[in-house]
This record gives structure tokens, sequence and C-alpha cells, in this order.
């Protein structure tokens, strides 16, 4: 008894994938290269690792190349199906294209199912599913083959293919903008007091005392509670609604830029999407996202450290108890001007790009690297088990994000300490002035030794870790509830 007269007798439909006998499929696909010239056949294999003679490709060859690809077709076919039945609808289609940032209205969905749906059934079954796009001549994701169909159909009057642009990150700029815009106002006001401490850490500092002094006077404790006696609580949030005014275009344009990057990453590298590129050009996208969000608001990174660094010190000037201490910006505005000119409002900058591309190369890349695997990783268990799509862990991604936060943060913090002091130098809190970044590190060196090149390390570290995964995690919680994958 044949695999389909048993599920007839069990009134169980056969599988369109696993159940299709040999013998059939042994034909389908021995007719199919029949029916192809070599010419054409090379079109579309081209990565066939077996022998030729005279240049042909052998027909086992090309089995399995079709077979391997029925099989990616299949995972496909299956990611999209989330009923299970076998049957893709078009209301599953319009969900997949809108995950995949594909922009298609429901007259164009109508249409890719009226043309693949050679049956005339009103859904694409798997048969009509892989015999369209057997061979496709690129990886099978939704984006490729949506383009693949769109080549299909679509001419232009030299009778070329047309493909059109599916960059999502382009078509839909203001909804990642404002993603990153949320992930970085929520989780930089959630860390505040743990940034007020860093600057307070690293910027009070005495050259004149011993190492010994040093340590006593910058302990993590003696600082808080300098901080409290101060300001009070509001004191650990001096210089958070600037903290606010400067994070929201720094992660918009961070995000926005890193989406953008991978896009154009994907092109370069001739991946068929932005999750597929590699590993490496993920780290490139990441760097240059962090170029671009740091140079941006950098005169409002210098300004929120001079008066963060300006606040402790005043209000120990006037002696007086005050709850909520506050030197006015444009007091600290006019100050710097005065004292600089707009030179004032760069200091560090170049030491600054320096650090903030490996930092954000490694944050971003690692990141990004460690979710497309959760990801995938996460597609694969779901169609070897045959269950709905789940959505992505929040857990997971924030552990990601804390992973690779960590890492960025540590690998680059002697450069971000340094550009930090050249930031708050003249400050009543750090009154010291500099001529260079080497002259910075080279009074740190003299003063603290190695460890004051990772002073405030711990609580950078402690702001990181939650700063950088809440980020991640609200990012992806605002794309999805944008509707952008």
């Amino acid at each position: 008894m044949s695999k389909k007269e048993k599920a007839s007798a069990n009134n169980v439909e056969p599988h369109p994938y696993f159940d299709e006998e040999a013998i059939k499929k042994e034909t389908r696909i021995r007719n199919l290269f029949n029916s192809l010239d070599q010419q054409t056949i090379h079109s579309y294999v081209k990565n066939v690792s077996s022998r030729k003679e005279n240049d042909k490709i052998h027909y086992e060859a090309f089995k399995a190349h079709m077979l391997s690809k029925e099989e990616e077709l299949w995972r496909v076919f299956s990611s999209i199906n989330q009923k299970g039945d076998h049957r893709l609808t078009h209301e599953e289609l319009q969900i997949a294209l809108k995950e995949s940032g594909i922009h298609a209205t429901n007259s164009d969905i109508d249409a890719l199912v009226q043309f693949i749906d050679t049956s005339g059934n009103g859904y694409i079954d798997f048969e009509s599913w892989r015999n369209f796009l057997l061979l496709l001549p690129h990886e099978p994701t939704l984006t490729e083959i949506y383009r693949y169909y769109e080549m299909s159909t679509q001419l232009n009057a030299d009778a070329e293919a047309v493909i059109p642009h599916t960059d999502e990150a382009a078509r839909y700029a203001y909804k990642y903008l404002t993603a990153g815009a949320i992930a970085g106002c929520v989780s930089r006001t959630c860390t505040a007091p743990l940034d007020r401490l860093k600057i307070h850490l690293i910027t009070n500092t005495n050259y004149h005392q011993t190492k010994a002094a040093c340590r006593k006077t910058s302990s993590i404790m003696d600082a808080i509670k300098t901080i409290y006696k101060n300001g009070g609580f509001r004191g650990l949030y001096v210089g958070n609604g600037l903290n606010v005014i400067k994070i929201i275009p720094e992660s918009a344009i961070k995000f926005y830029v890193f989406e953008t990057s991978k896009a154009f990453m994907a092109q370069m590298t001739s991946s068929s999407d932005k999750n597929s590129i590699p590993v490496g050009a993920r780290f490139i996208a990441g760097g240059v996202a962090g170029l671009c969000s740091q140079f941006c608001v950098y005169p409002l990174e210098t300004l929120k450290t001079r008066i963060m660094s300006s606040q402790r010190a005043e209000c120990q000037k006037l002696q007086i108890q005050q709850r909520r201490p506050m030197i006015p910006m444009r007091t600290v505005v006019k100050e710097m001007y005065r004292s600089g000119g707009v030179k004032a409002f760069w200091p560090g900058l170049v030491l600054s790009m320096l650090g903030v591309f490996p930092y954000q190369a490694l944050d971003m890349g690692i990141y990004e690297t460690l979710k497309v695997s959760y990801l995938r990783s996460m597609d694969n268990r779901r169609v070897s088990l045959n269950e709905e799509k789940p959505e992505p862990n929040v857990m997971i991604l924030w552990m990601c994000g804390m992973m690779s936060g960590s890492i960025g943060a540590t690998s680059v913090y002697p450069l971000n300490m340094i550009r930090t002091r050249l930031q708050a130098q003249g400050t009543p809190a750090h009154p010291y002035r500099y001529t260079s970044a080497w002259d910075v590190a080279r009074k740190t060196y003299k003063s603290d030794g190695i460890r004051g090149f990772y002073k405030g390390l711990g609580p950078t570290l402690i702001k990181v870790v939650p700063s950088i995964s809440i980020s991640y995690a609200v990012y992806e919680l605002s794309k999805r509830s944008l509707g952008v994958s």
C-alpha cells in the first residue's frame, strides 16, 4: 500500500512535501532537467560542487540542487502558513509581506495569489508554490520571492524586468526614527541616576592628591552621598532633561542609520536581505551608525557633561542645602562660548569618533548577530515541530543587548574617560585644563595609574547593562507596534 493510500485509509491528508512518492519526485525532476538547456541550467545552478564534463552539469548535481531548493521553499512556505493547513491565504501573505518590509495592497496580494495558484483554488498550495519558485535564482527569502514575482509579471517597454524597491528602512523611515527615539528616551530616563554617578566619578579628581587619597574620595558610596547631600533625590536626575533632548535624536539617528546601512551592505555583499549580511558587514553598519549619531549630538553631550560637573561645585560654593541646585543651561552655554567659542562645544571630537566606531560596531554588531541567530533557531524549531510562528522573547533580546553592551563599553572605556574629562575641563568640579587628549592621559596615569583610566567603569557597566538592554527591547517592541520588521 502506498503512502497516499495509507493516508486515505486513515482519513489523513497526504503531506504536500514529506509524503510525495519517490518515483513521482524523480520523474518530476527528471522531466524538468530534460526540458531545460545547459545554458538555462547554468544560469540557475551556480554553486554545484560536483563533477562536470565539457562544462555540463550532470543530472545528479541538478537533482541535489533542486532537492535542496525544495527544502528551503518548504521552510519559507511553512513560516508563512501560520494555520498549518498547507494553504497560503490572502491574510497570511499580507502579514508575512508586511513583516518583511514589503508594501503590497490588497489588489497586489490578490494578483499574487491568482498568478501562482494555477489550479484556481483561491489559495496557494505547496505544489503551485514549488513549481513557480523552483528555478528562483536567489536564496528563497520572501523579499526575493516577491521580487521574482514582480520580475515575472512586470516588464518595461524594452522587455526588461523591473525590480521594485523594497528597502523597508527607506519606505518607513519615520517609523524607524520613532521607534529609535522611544527606545532612547525610555532607556536613558530609567538609568539617569547611574549616568549622573559616572560623570561625578570621572570628573571628581585631584591631581595633587596621593593615589590612596584619590581612591578614598572616589568610592561609589561617597559619590552617592555627595550627590544626594547637594541635590537630594532630584540631584540624581541633574541633566536628565538635556539627556532626553540629546538621546531622542541620537537614538533615532543611530537605529535608522543602522537599518539603512544593513540594507546598503546587503546590496554590496549580494545578500538576499539585510538580515542575511555577513557578520563583518553588521559590525561596519553598527560603527557607521555610531559615527553619524555621535557627530550630530556631540555639542549636546558636551553641554550635558558640563552642567553635571558644574552643579556640585556651585552648590558647595553657595554653602546652602538646596534640594534642587541647578545651573541654568543658558549660563553654561554663554560661559562655554566665552571661554572657547564654537570649538568649546566640540572638545575631543576626533578621540570620540575613534572610540565610538569600535564601541557601536561591537555593540550593535554582536547584538544583531545574536538576535538573528536566535530568530533563525526559532524558525527552524517551529518548522520542525510544525508550530505557529511565535513572537520573539523580549527577555532573550534583553540578554543579547546586555552581552553586546558590556563588551562594547568595556573595550573603549579609557577613550570615553579621556573624552569626558576634555568636555568637563574648566568646570568648578573639574577645574583642570588640558592641551590635548595625550595631556589627559599623562596626568591621569601620573595621578591614579592604570586604574585611573577605568574610573567610573562600575557604574557605567551597571548603567550600560540595563540601558542598552532596555533600549533594544523597547526598540523591538516599538517596531512591532509600528508594523515594521
